[in-house]
C-alpha cells in the first residue's frame, strides 16, 4: 500500500551539504525539512490573518442589502435575544456586528457604547480647550498662577475620561466571549 502522507525531494548536488549541515546541528535531515515546511506553513497563517479585512472609514456603505437565512438552535437564537436586549439593539443588527467583529476583528459599538465615547470625547474637548487656555496666557506673558487646584480639576477630568472609555473597551471585547 502506498504512503501518501510522504514527500520525495530530488536535492541533487544540494544532498551532502544538507546532510552534512544536519548532522552538525544534531537533527536527522528529514526531521529539519519537516519543521521547515511547519515554520513556512505557521508563517503563511500568520500572513492570512495580517490581511484580514477592515472597515472602510471613508463614507458609510449605502449599497442595497442583501438577505442571509441563518438556521439557529433555539437556544442560540434565545441567546442572542437576550444579548441584544442587555445590548439596546435588534437581534439582526447584533447579528450584523458579531459577522462583522468576525471579518474585520474590529470592535462594533452598541448605542450605549457609543454615546459614552461621545461623552468621552466630549470631555476631552473641554480639557483640551483648558490647556489651550492656559497656553496662550503663558505665550502672551500673562503668567498667571496655575494653581494645583486647577492642575487637579484637570487630572479629574482626564481620570473620568479614561474610565469612561476603559468600561466602554472592555464591554465592546467582552461582548463578543461565548461560554
Amino acid at each position: 500500500m502506498k504512503d501518501d502522507s510522504r514527500l520525495y525531494v530530488y536535492l541533487g548536488n544540494l544532498k551532502q551539504p544538507w546532510v552534512d549541515y544536519c548532522a552538525s546541528i544534531g537533527i536527522k535531515p528529514g526531521v529539519a525539512i519537516k519543521k521547515g515546511i511547519e515554520q513556512q506553513l505557521k508563517n503563511t497563517q500568520k500572513q492570512v490573518k495580517k490581511e484580514s479585512l477592515s472597515q472602510q472609514k471613508e463614507s458609510p456603505d449605502t449599497d442595497k442589502k442583501v438577505r442571509l437565512v441563518v438556521w439557529l438552535t433555539p437556544s442560540e437564537k434565545a441567546a442572542i435575544k437576550k444579548q441584544s436586549e442587555v445590548e439596546n439593539c435588534s437581534s439582526n443588527r447584533w447579528v450584523v456586528d458579531a459577522i462583522r467583529v468576525g471579518l474585520t476583528n474590529e470592535p462594533q459599538f452598541s448605542t450605549s457604547e457609543t454615546k459614552e465615547l461621545g461623552q468621552s470625547n466630549y470631555l476631552l474637548l473641554k480639557i483640551g480647550t483648558n490647556l489651550n487656555q492656559i497656553a496662550r496666557r503663558l505665550n502672551e506673558g500673562r503668567y498667571e498662577p496655575i494653581t494645583v487646584d486647577a492642575i487637579s480639576r484637570l487630572k479629574s477630568q482626564i481620570d473620568e475620561h479614561t474610565d469612561k472609555v476603559s468600561l466602554t473597551i472592555r464591554a465592546s471585547l467582552e461582548r463578543w466571549s461565548i461560554k
